[in-house]
């Protein structure tokens, strides 16, 4: 596995945000997953885990994986008034959808996030990385508010600033907090959550589950049988979904079939 550490992709409000890239040693990278941590918009670091494994995990599949970093406790003034006036108003229409989340998780620390999340996502694809993936589907795996950030990505609400879209999501523990936005012309996406969490409420799913039924989109609701909210994260590992298929074979299967990962061209 090669390593590029400290990549910066964009400067907000004169910081510089970076990235981690890993790529398989062996072989060019067939696409590239981004990694986006948790911590609830107001902490973590891109080399949280579990980055390191699933960098090595990928990388033995020849699919690399970036990590980034995000802004945090990002201050309500600190974006334009029309957007910060469209994140208030998309905060009430969840709220009335039925999702549950605190509000500060549907803020502007939010917003700030994913938009530097898209930036890193454009920064690959107009070829500023070392290795080029500009012709290579990019895809995204996030945690709890990572998670947010790629479900937001997949499928994102009118009023806001848009990006390309991920070839594919894997959200663990996380929601998306827009579920008007879901669309079935849109990539694939897979949620994995715990039965019982106490920070981002199960309840969420269910919502989602009714208008993802509804517009037929491409959103795979998985939820474990492991309690926590860390749960997801562990079981994407070891744990076998209630049918018996493992959680690590349902990633497998969205990154073949969004053209990330051939395992024609991998010893995974």
């Amino acid at each position: 596995m090669m390593r590029y550490l400290d990549i910066p992709y964009i400067e907000r409000a004169g910081q510089s945000l970076s990235l981690d890239l890993f790529v398989p040693s062996d072989q060019p990278a067939q696409g590239l997953m981004l990694f986006a941590h948790g911590g609830g918009f107001a902490r973590g670091t891109r080399q949280a885990a579990p980055s390191a494994r699933l960098a090595r995990r990928l990388t033995s599949m020849g699919v690399g994986l970036a990590s980034v970093s995000y802004r945090l406790n990002t201050d309500d003034l600190d974006l334009p008034t029309r957007e910060r006036r469209q994140v208030y108003a998309n905060r009430q229409r969840a709220k009335t959808c039925g999702i549950q989340l605190k509000d500060k998780l549907m803020g502007p620390r939010f917003e700030a996030a994913r938009q530097d999340v898209g930036a890193a996502l454009t920064f690959f694809r107009d070829g500023n990385s070392p290795v080029d993936f500009t012709a290579r589907p990019i895809g995204l795996i996030g945690i709890s508010a990572g998670g947010m950030i790629g479900l937001s990505l997949a499928f994102p609400s009118d009023g806001m600033p848009t990006y390309e879209k991920p070839a594919c999501v894997v959200a663990l523990g996380a929601t998306l907090q827009h579920p008007w936005a879901l669309t079935r012309q849109a990539s694939r996406c897979l949620m994995i959550h715990s039965v019982k969490d106490r920070i981002v409420s199960p309840e969420n799913c269910k919502v989602l589950m009714r208008h993802a039924e509804t517009v037929e989109a491409p959103l795979d609701i998985q939820m474990c049988l492991r309690e926590g909210h860390n749960a997801p994260a562990q079981a994407l590992f070891s744990d076998d979904a209630p049918n018996g298929t493992p959680y690590w074979a349902m990633l497998r299967n969205l990154m073949r079939d969004s053209g990330i990962f051939n395992p024609s061209l991998a010893n995974a």
